[in-house]
């Protein structure tokens, strides 16, 4: 796994091994998603968030596309620490040992720009994920799988739905 733009373009990101509940994304997926986001959004100054952060790949990159700071949340933050400490970022980089829910019942600084979300595969929180996420984001990008319904009160938050490989992304927009 690669960054894909910026200033640590083609830097190589470290990806946990042997876990089968984990899937980082593929560098394709992550270079689509950008290319939609650059062609609408400028990251310069912006914030954002990265919630199941997983090796931090979104988060890295949106740093390395210009954005300002970015908040990296998941419950195993090994692989995102290493992948950070080995491209200096730490003065950008804050990290939450901690579940995505908790993180956001107890978040209350400013809001951020950008939101990413991985969930795991079997996630069955969506409703509340995405209710909690409307109050402390603008622009909030969900990851996840075909089947996965959008709950009827934020459909017409929805711009854009997006299929790249085996993954579907939901673009929402909270301003």
């Amino acid at each position: 796994m690669r960054i894909i733009s910026g200033t640590f373009k083609g830097r190589i990101l470290k990806s946990p091994s042997g876990k089968n509940d984990v899937r980082p994304t593929t560098d394709r997926a992550r270079e689509t998603l950008f290319n939609i986001l650059c062609n609408k959004f400028d990251f310069e100054n912006k914030s954002c968030l990265d919630l199941f952060c997983g090796t931090g790949s979104f988060g890295i990159e949106f740093i390395s596309r210009g954005g300002k700071e970015c908040n990296f949340v998941d419950l195993y933050t090994f692989t995102v620490k290493e992948n950070i400490m080995n491209l200096n970022m730490e003065k950008y980089c804050y990290i939450f040992k901690n579940d995505a829910i908790k993180y956001l019942m107890t978040y209350r600084k400013n809001k951020f720009d950008f939101t990413f979300a991985d969930p795991p595969y079997k996630y069955n929180n969506y409703r509340n994920l995405i209710e909690m996420i409307s109050n402390l984001t603008e622009i909030f990008i969900l990851e996840h799988d075909k089947n996965l319904i959008i709950p009827e009160d934020f459909k017409n938050k929805v711009y854009l739905n997006k299929k790249i490989g085996i993954s579907q992304f939901s673009f929402f927009d909270f301003k």
